[in-house]
């Protein structure tokens, strides 16, 4: 169980391996942020634990960034759902010049290989 205070709040996350599993499962128990912002959050965790064999170290220090980044009011990529990409652990930084909303450059990549198009996810307008 690891505990985060931020802004005189606690955040805790726990990570719990069952007795006849090999994989940890993560749990969290949150103030601030929505349900679903948590559920994205956890996801991520899990699939860098059971994907990437990340450490328990580096899957707490992902989450403190991802709360850090939250009550910084750092906006999420709004196709990962996620502050920090779980990945190259980069910030959203490309904007749409019309919705405004920002991605992961990883994330729009993907986007745009996988749509075969070079449209904003949110707004559909093309992409600058």
């Amino acid at each position: 169980v690891a505990k985060y205070s931020i802004q005189a709040r606690d955040t805790v996350i726990e990570l719990q391996k069952p007795e006849q599993e090999r994989i940890l499962s993560v749990l969290a128990k949150s103030v601030g942020g929505t349900v679903q912002q948590w559920r994205n959050w956890m996801l991520q965790l899990s699939t860098y634990l059971t994907h990437q064999n990340g450490s328990i170290m580096e899957v707490l220090a992902l989450w403190k960034n991802n709360v850090d980044k939250r009550f910084e009011g750092v906006e999420d990529c709004m196709i990962c759902f996620s502050v920090i990409h779980g990945f190259n652990y980069s910030l959203p930084k490309k904007a749409c010049r019309t919705c405004k909303k920002k991605f992961h450059s990883a994330c729009l990549y993907k986007w745009f290989t996988s749509s075969n198009k070079s449209t904003c996810p949110l707004c559909c307008e093309t992409f600058f």
